[in-house]
């Protein structure tokens, strides 16, 4: 894996071997950034889920000021860290293991707002709705933010929830990036 573009362009990132970790596949991370890219720019980013920090790697490499990365896993931990680490990202990142819905609830306390909140959860377990419910709870989604789905086709995400409109939606293989705003 490596960062497509920006200031860390082209540069490796470790992956997770064997299936705990799915990392959003280059040609899904390029389609994602091109829609997104306006957004980016000096942008907070939450990543749910966050596995190997492939999509708050890349935001930072393309102009972001900071992101949170979220992991409940310990050995993914382990290698969000030593990503940030090694592209010099220490200044702009952070990473915290910790249950997603339990994430959030402590960063509502904390006041903590996002521009850009992207979950990518297991595939088997669908919980977006849940997740995006969570945010509203919460209000963690900064006025004109965007939440991102990286989910499985089968898992259908309703036109609204809780007040986040779906915005787009695109399916890649067995993949589907859904798109909310307020």
């Amino acid at each position: 894996m490596r960062i497509i573009a920006g200031t860390a362009k082209n540069k490796s990132i470790k992956c997770r071997k064997g299936t705990e970790t799915r990392p959003t596949l280059d040609r899904v991370k390029e389609a994602l950034f091109s829609k997104i890219q306006p957004y980016v720019e000096d942008c907070s980013i939450l990543d749910l889920f966050s596995g190997t920090g492939n999509i708050a790697l890349e935001a930072i490499s393309r102009g972001a000021k900071r992101a949170i990365m979220i992991e409940k896993d310990q050995e993914a931990l382990k290698i969000i860290i030593e990503n940030v680490n090694s592209l010099g990202f220490e200044n702009k990142c952070r990473a915290y293991k910790n249950e997603v819905s339990r994430a959030v609830e402590i960063l509502g306390r904390k006041g903590e707002k996002f521009d850009i909140i992207f979950m990518d959860p297991p595939y088997k377990e669908n919980v977006c709705t849940e997740v995006i419910k969570k945010i509203e709870k919460n209000n963690i989604l900064a006025d004109g933010g965007l939440i991102i789905c990286e989910h499985h086709l089968h898992e259908r995400l309703d036109q609204e929830i809780v007040g986040y409109k779906k915005v787009d939606e695109k399916s890649y293989g067995k993949k589907t990036l859904t798109f909310y705003t307020k």
